[in-house]
């Protein structure tokens, strides 16, 4: 995954500082989003369409964005690229 850059794009999330950690089809996400999840890393997952059902529901499947917190962001590169 070449989604993987020196310097991310930031946002607050709460109190806690998340980077984008990738953008892709939310079928790849989430499967991205289940393995970092499993490692205890928390994940943020956002598409265009932030508080409509299909978002809840997971019915979208185009592109969304991969967000985690700045402070795991190096290990959760490290899962990406040895799952790779």
């Amino acid at each position: 995954m070449d989604a993987l850059e020196q310097n991310p794009p930031r946002r607050l999330v709460g109190e806690v500082v998340y980077v984008l950690l990738l953008s892709a089809p939310r079928v790849v996400a989430e499967g991205v989003r289940a393995r970092l999840a499993a490692r205890q890393i928390p994940v943020y997952l956002e598409t265009p369409f932030l508080g409509l059902p299909e978002v809840y529901l997971g019915t979208y499947t185009g592109g969304v964005g991969l967000w985690v917190p700045e402070a795991l962001y190096q290990e959760a590169v490290l899962i990406i690229e040895r799952d790779s």
